[in-house]
């Protein structure tokens, strides 16, 4: 048989993901099920247990890809913002500002339901407290660090729990959208936010 290239071998491994991310979307991470992946990609079961062995490490696959890319868009983009203020005013505009299509709401409502699922199982729970932490929580508490250092923010400041918060804020806000959609001012509720906490960590 010839010999398949990496790069083919890549291809499908994308393609596979594209077709699971499309079934979460529509029917939700829980109901979504291996065979719905199957007949969406129009590939053999057996080759897409070739590259994952289970729909939790379909999911965990394609969210550490989309995490992965979109933190490493964030540190090129805050490259060019010097000041930890900067940085933290841009974070909130670009979550304020995201186009809000029901595309974007099926990707919030997965990652937040695939959330509360990881919860109930140790291993899952473990491995997104890590990645929670070592990624999403660092990513924030560096940029707070680096205000205390540089006197912006207040001293006081405890950037692990503040950092917390702010994911909790943006889970909060996506989540109340995703299902009051039109009848919650997603914007305005980010303006405020953004004025609550940069009220609380600014120095004076």
């Amino acid at each position: 048989m010839p010999k398949v290239s990496e790069e083919y071998k890549e291809r499908r491994r994308v393609s596979i993901l594209e077709s699971a991310m499309k079934c979460f979307g529509e029917k939700g991470y829980h109901l979504t099920t291996m065979d719905d992946i199957v007949t969406y990609s129009k590939m053999s079961k057996g080759l897409i247990y070739n590259y994952f062995k289970s729909k939790e490490e379909l999911y965990i696959s394609l969210m550490d890809e989309r995490s992965n890319r979109s933190l490493e868009q964030l540190k090129i983009q805050f490259h060019h913002l010097p000041t930890a203020n900067e940085k933290l005013r841009e974070f909130f505009r670009i979550y304020r500002e995201a186009p809000l299509t029901e595309e974007w709401r099926s990707l919030v409502s997965v990652q937040l339901e695939f959330w509360v699922n990881s919860s109930r199982q140790n291993y899952l729970r473990d491995l997104m407290n890590t990645r929670y932490k070592q990624q999403f929580r660092a990513f924030l508490a560096e940029i707070l660090e680096q205000g205390k250092n540089e006197g912006e923010f207040k001293p006081n400041v405890q950037v692990d729990i503040v950092a917390s918060l702010f994911w909790s804020f943006i889970d909060g806000i996506c989540l109340h959208y995703t299902v009051l959609w039109e009848d919650y001012d997603y914007q305005e509720h980010f303006k405020v936010t953004e004025e609550m906490v940069m009220n609380y960590i600014l120095a004076k």
